[in-house]
């Protein structure tokens, strides 16, 4: 497996910490692993909830073995993944009770020989630029992307927020998020074929870029370093609230 891989993230211009998380490796067979994950900033803890997922995710795909599995044999190990990190939180919890409510979204992509397996819990994203087309493979579990549910909750919190209510911030309000007291719900993605550009974001990146400037960028002929610092750069300038992390991989095949 022939791979570039680069990563980036930033503080931004209004945060007074870091929340976002991310790191990748590639293990004894060749596999490669990329996660990103941003901890949830109106939440106490935020910051323990991205770091702990991403290095538990990490350790757990260090020491496995894949090319022996199959497609479904990999998404279990994937599924069973996150929720012993639910565990590792709820166990912290159980010592340190002031982080009972600390909560993250995660991204992640996991290639092994042509295949990638793509996961997500939140509202990060993961991206797959080919043949010069970016299309978005993840879903975001917001509300937005819950209108039944989300169009009677929305009545109920104007009833109770009044002129407080914000109809635009309202709709990215989270269905599912990682941490010890969080729905938590896990979408997987199988693709056959990996080859292409993967962009993994936080949605302090990917809110504030347009698609035509994301996809001209990473369409470029510039190194990947360059990439991830214009693509973080557009999204600060263009008044981004949030932290601001990427990963970007281009994989080029066997």
């Amino acid at each position: 497996m022939r791979y570039k891989i680069q990563s980036l993230t930033d503080i931004g211009r209004v945060r007074k910490s870091n929340q976002d998380y991310l790191g990748y490796i590639e293990n004894n067979e060749g596999c490669l692993f990329a996660i990103v994950c941003d901890g949830m900033g109106g939440h106490a803890h935020g910051e323990l909830a991205s770091k702990l997922a991403v290095e538990a995710f990490l350790k757990m795909f260090e020491r496995e073995t894949f090319l022996n599995k199959t497609d479904n044999e990999i998404n279990n190990w994937i599924r069973k993944s996150i929720k012993d990190i639910v565990q590792q939180m709820k166990d912290h919890v159980e010592v340190f009770y002031e982080t009972h409510d600390m909560g993250t979204t995660l991204t992640a992509v996991l290639f092994i020989g042509k295949r990638a397996f793509v996961v997500n819990v939140g509202d990060s994203r993961t991206y797959r630029m080919k043949n010069g087309q970016l299309s978005q493979i993840t879903v975001d579990q917001n509300l937005w992307n819950d209108k039944e549910n989300g169009e009677s909750k929305k009545e109920e919190m104007k009833n109770i927020l009044g002129h407080r209510f914000n109809e635009m911030t309202y709709w990215k309000v989270l269905t599912s998020a990682l941490g010890p007291n969080k729905n938590t719900k896990i979408d997987t993605y199988l693709l056959k074929d990996n080859k292409g550009t993967f962009v993994l974001t936080t949605d302090g990146v990917h809110d504030y870029i347009d698609s035509e400037t994301f996809t001209e960028i990473l369409n470029s002929k510039k190194r990947l370093k360059s990439k991830a610092k214009e693509i973080i750069e557009f999204s600060m300038n263009n008044f981004s609230t949030d932290n601001l992390s990427l990963i970007i991989v281009e994989m080029m095949g066997e």
